[in-house]
């Protein structure tokens, strides 16, 4: 049995599917799993480039399916959501990129897109060619992200810490020492 079949029925197994022969664009193909958050790149059926991403969260999800990468621009701006940078950019699919990012967390939280971070995008970028096929397969399986609870304080205005002498106040400087002979009395 030849490599590339083993790694095709290991998928398969593990229900990912590859629609397209390994052979198209130069035998790259690419696989974006949404319920490990893995996107896993493949040329003539060998695994050679593997990266966490960050996959559309609750309500934006990224839509699953056959695609291709329809291009590159190392620097793309959105033109939905105010101007953002996307470095790296890889479309495929009508407003949907694979760009590099600085936060990619473990679990769904973009807009759509798919994150990548900023240290491994660049790899893919020159490794993807226009025209590789992309599969999008799987469902995000963990449920939401724990929110952070945010402190609700009552007014706007800091508190004003209170000293049983101006002589306990700390230093406001520590780079320089106070005036022994000055005194705030």
């Amino acid at each position: 049995m030849k490599k590339s079949s083993k790694i095709l029925a290991a998928l398969l197994f593990c229900g990912i599917s590859i629609p397209w022969s390994l052979e198209a664009a130069g035998g790259k193909s690419v696989v974006i799993d949404k319920g490990t958050q893995t996107l896993r790149a493949y040329e003539n059926g060998n695994l050679v480039f593997q990266s966490r991403v960050s996959t559309g969260r609750a309500g934006r999800e990224t839509p699953n399916g056959r695609f291709h990468a329809q291009g590159k621009k190392r620097m793309h701006y959105s033109s939905l959501y105010d101007n953002a940078p996307m470095p790296y950019s890889v479309p495929f699919s009508n407003n949907y990129f694979i760009h590099g990012f600085s936060s990619v967390p473990p679990y769904p939280a973009s807009h759509g897109c798919v994150r990548m971070p900023l240290s491994t995008a660049p790899v893919f970028f020159n490794w993807v060619t226009p025209g590789t096929p992309i599969s999008v397969v799987g469902s995000w399986k963990g449920g939401e992200p724990r929110q952070e609870r945010r402190r609700h304080f009552r007014s706007a205005q800091p508190r004003k810490m209170r000293y049983a002498s101006p002589a306990a106040r700390p230093n406001p400087n520590p780079y320089v020492r106070p005036n022994p002979y000055y005194s705030l009395r």
